[in-house]
């Protein structure tokens, strides 16, 4: 199971912010603002399918919001039983084939979504509505402005900003990846919700930037991009 955090997608830094691009909407840009402050405010739980390569899993998801805490567990429920808890975006701890070789990564500031950011490397649009686990969506789409980008269809709930559906295209249009949600609920999750089985072990500390294990490095990245971890 791929944690899947909408966000982290999209998520990209930039050296510098331009003015509004000229072929991006002012109303999709409310919409991501929309989606930025509903990952960080609003409190849920629900289902949603995971596709990639022809290969599909589904899973239950359930996200609290409490005092500025951001809490969040994930269950695969085909297959083998894999599962994983993050607070305010840190992993805590995973169960399955997860477990081998995770580790925490070293401590750093939660990223968040700024569409202004996207806007330097997409062109975004809304592009129509739609219906999505009974809930009624507006689809943002995020064309790429180089090569070095996949593009995304995103169908947000119009009554929360959460995502619904998240499509990644190539740039042929073909569809890489797909997030839908199948069921949706709109409130805080319980302690007992958010508990984690037995089988799911605490991950242990990363070792120090720059030790051995994490001795790769990056010639050249694309512009937008950075090495974070």
């Amino acid at each position: 199971m791929r944690a899947l955090p909408l966000l982290s997608l999209l998520l990209g830094s930039c050296m510098t912010v331009p003015a509004l691009a000229a072929n991006s909407s002012p109303e999709a840009n409310e919409w991501l603002n929309k989606l930025a402050q509903a990952e960080q405010r609003q409190s849920y739980l629900g289902s949603f399918v995971y596709e990639r390569n022809g290969s599909f899993s589904t899973h239950d998801i359930w996200h609290r919001v409490q005092e500025g805490k951001v809490s969040e567990r994930l269950l695969q429920l085909d297959g083998v039983a894999q599962e994983i808890v993050r607070v305010d975006g840190k992993v805590q701890c995973v169960s399955g084939g997860l477990a081998e070789g995770i580790s925490a990564p070293p401590d750093s500031a939660p990223r968040r979504l700024d569409p202004l950011k996207l806007m330097s490397w997409y062109d975004l649009s809304v592009s129509g509505k739609s219906r999505v686990a009974g809930r009624d969506a507006v689809v943002v789409s995020l064309s790429p402005r180089d090569q070095h980008r996949y593009g995304y269809e995103l169908h947000l709930d119009r009554a929360t900003g959460l995502p619904l559906r998240s499509l990644m295209l190539n740039e042929k249009g073909q569809l890489l990846e797909r997030f839908q949600m199948t069921r949706l609920e709109a409130r805080m999750p319980t302690d007992e919700d958010l508990r984690p089985s037995s089988a799911c072990k605490p991950v242990v500390a990363a070792a120090p930037a720059g030790g051995a294990v994490s001795g790769w490095r990056s010639d050249w990245l694309p512009s937008g991009f950075e090495v974070v971890n």
